[in-house]
């Protein structure tokens, strides 16, 4: 079996993208290996054919998610020790969960880690001292952040000590018009 994942690259103005991608290669150990994404399905031991189909299925009636960044969260990493850091959505955030709960419905169900709750995030930074995490969101929260963005693919990816392999985009609806979002501003 192969580690097959469900994430979402996230459409950013360009100016918002490069900051987080600057933010992420200073900060995020796994920046060089995928770009700035929300995990839906967390890498698991699944027949790859059996998460396309399972996706392309669920994701059918999806519509387009907006969302607003707008604070940096500190995580604790209750696996390896140490911490993450978080770009958190307010905006755009139930619906990335239902999402996930939609993927995680079915025949990845036994995958699903009902011991943690599901935080729709963007990781921009890990170390192993949790404190440094927190300084780090404490930095970036003075910023005042509402970065808007779209959620316009999910992908199934295939995930390798070397990267990670695109295997399947399902493409969402587009978002209804009334969708606006507020400017977007990093500091």
């Amino acid at each position: 079996m192969t580690k097959v994942a469900v994430v979402c690259y996230p459409t950013l103005e360009e100016s918002d993208h490069q900051w987080i991608e600057s933010v992420r290669a200073r900060h995020d150990p796994q920046a060089a290996r995928i770009s700035a994404h929300f995990t839906l399905v967390f890498p698991a031991d699944v027949a790859t054919e059996l998460v396309v189909q399972h996706a392309s299925a669920a994701l059918t009636t999806c519509r387009s998610i907006c969302f607003v960044l707008r604070r940096a969260e500190p995580c604790p990493d209750r696996i390896a020790g140490g911490g993450h850091v978080f770009l958190v959505p307010e905006e755009g955030r139930d619906e990335l969960v239902t999402l996930h709960d939609r993927l995680y419905d079915g025949p990845l169900r036994p995958h699903l880690r009902a011991d943690m709750p599901f935080l729709p995030h963007i990781t921009v930074g890990g170390h192993e001292d949790l404190r440094e995490c927190e300084r780090l969101a404490q930095e970036l929260n003075r910023a005042h952040l509402a970065i808007r963005g779209t959620v316009r693919h999910v992908d199934v990816i295939e995930v390798t000590s070397q990267g990670v392999k695109p295997l399947k985009s399902v493409a969402l609806e587009d978002a209804p018009p009334n969708n606006e979002m507020p400017r977007t501003s990093h500091g």
